[in-house]
């Protein structure tokens, strides 16, 4: 049985029609493999600030937000781009 790391399985839960495409691309690329685990990390992130009720959440949960819809668009740029 093959795991799968974090940052792939994320990818692959957010980009389902993408799955072998990503898991190739996850193999080849050291760019789109810290690409995965910059999505991962985001998403902890901003599940945390959504968690919290610290003064500054708000403001953090947009700024995470911001940084996952554009991690997002790089992700697909690199799946579209793999062929």
């Amino acid at each position: 049985m093959k795991i799968i790391r974090p940052g792939l399985f994320s990818v692959l839960k957010r980009f389902p029609k993408h799955k072998e495409s990503a898991k190739r691309l996850f193999k080849e690329s050291e760019e789109f493999q810290t690409t995965c685990e910059d999505f991962e990390s985001c998403i902890k992130a901003l599940d945390h600030w959504n968690r919290s009720k610290e003064e500054i959440a708000a403001e953090r949960r947009a700024e995470y937000s911001a940084i996952i819809k554009e991690l997002e668009e790089e992700i697909l740029q690199q799946l579209n781009e793999s062929g």
